[in-house]
């Protein structure tokens, strides 16, 4: 009886031993679950996170940059914007504007930010509306071209406008720096836009026998205007923005836009609120344009990110021509330019991290 009983109290002990065991690992198995499902809870919580973050990731994308230098420091804002946003942002292109356009069209380019319009519109393809996009201003009224006379001159002679210099004996030979009988009008090297604009001004209005277009190199005639009137002479010179031209000689402090007749009848449109002008709207001479990204439409789509980022971004007019400055005066490259945008990003954080806000609150 004895080993009998030993037998069945051991073989329960084994049962039970048994039971315990499956207990335990039931236990440490469930336990490891639960840390493997707060593992992937929580990594599938990072990864979203991080989507959040940067709905851009993984995306390529091809920006395009304008042939003139002020284009340049507007082009490396929006790459670096973009690539907070987790895209990764190609070097720019450097397109001439018809090509620009043609290129977005036809999705050869997702973007540029350096349309200038309405100047530009005569230069968008047939199909634009169809596949492209161009967005509210960043500069608004920034593109500007126009005359200035020194602000002492406008004052002294009560001067408005570019015909009020010319249908004035004495006006004008105060403005006559060589005695030749004509005002200088120091504007541009034969070959640039301004250059024909100028002279098609002075064809159409007959002011050959007043007006002498002094048509040597720019950066040549800019000294010889500022030399003029630190000598207190009254000068007239064309200039346009952004650019390091306005800076030098910076308009409603030295200097004034003056009101000058149209070429055509869309540029006798006057201009309003713009910095320094005589009178308030003003007629320029030349369109005074918004600068806007332009981008094609199925990146739009398939990026509302990047698409509300556009709508959202701004990028001022004295910045511009600060860096237009430094790169004409240090000789500066593209990649020399690039850290000046992200500096200027650091610099308006608070105001950049909203559009970087709006754009991934976009992509939800």
């Amino acid at each position: 009886m004895p080993p009998a009983s030993v037998g069945r109290h051991s073989s329960q002990r084994r049962e039970s031993n048994k039971s315990n065991t499956e207990e335990r690992i039931m236990k440490r198995l469930k336990s490891i679950s639960l840390k493997a499902l707060a593992l992937v809870f929580a990594g599938s919580l990072a990864f979203t996170a991080q989507a959040q973050e940067k709905p851009g990731e993984g995306v390529s994308v091809q920006p395009a940059v304008a042939t003139w230098t002020s284009a340049i420091p507007v082009s490396w804002v929006y790459a670096e914007l973009l690539t907070e946003l987790g895209y990764d942002v190609q070097d720019p292109i450097s397109l001439q504007n018809p090509v620009a356009y043609l290129a977005m069209s036809e999705g050869d380019v997702d973007y540029w930010p350096n349309g200038w319009f309405p100047l530009h519109n005569p230069q968008l393809p047939d199909n634009w509306e169809d596949n492209g996009t161009i967005f509210d201003p960043l500069c608004k009224g920034c593109g500007i071209q126009g005359y200035l006379v020194n602000k002492e001159a406008v004052e002294k002679y009560d001067i408005e406008g570019i015909m009020d210099i010319v249908n004035n004996e004495e006006i004008r030979n105060a403005f006559d720096h060589d005695n030749d009988g004509k005002a200088e009008l120091y504007g541009c090297p034969p070959g640039w836009g301004c250059h024909e604009g100028i002279n098609a001004m002075i064809d159409k209005f007959d002011l050959g026998d007043r007006i002498d277009h002094v048509d040597a190199g720019y950066s040549a005639n800019f000294t010889e205007a500022m030399s003029q009137i630190e000598q207190g002479n009254p000068t007239l010179y064309m200039t346009w923005g952004p650019s390091a031209w306005i800076l030098k000689l910076v308009p409603g402090e030295d200097v004034m836009w003056v009101n000058a007749p149209g070429i055509v009848e869309s540029e006798n449109e006057k201009a309003s609120g713009i910095t320094g002008a005589v009178t308030d709207p003003i007629e320029m001479g030349f369109v005074a344009a918004d600068i806007q990204v332009a981008a094609n439409n199925n990146f739009l789509e398939e990026n509302p990110a990047a698409a509300e980022l556009f709508r959202q971004a701004e990028v001022p007019l004295k910045w511009i021509s600060q860096v237009d400055g430094k790169m004409s005066e240090q000789d500066l490259d593209d990649d020399e330019v690039r850290p000046l945008a992200a500096e200027w990003i650091d610099e308006n954080r608070e105001m950049v991290d909203k559009w970087l806000k709006a754009a991934r609150e976009a992509a939800k």
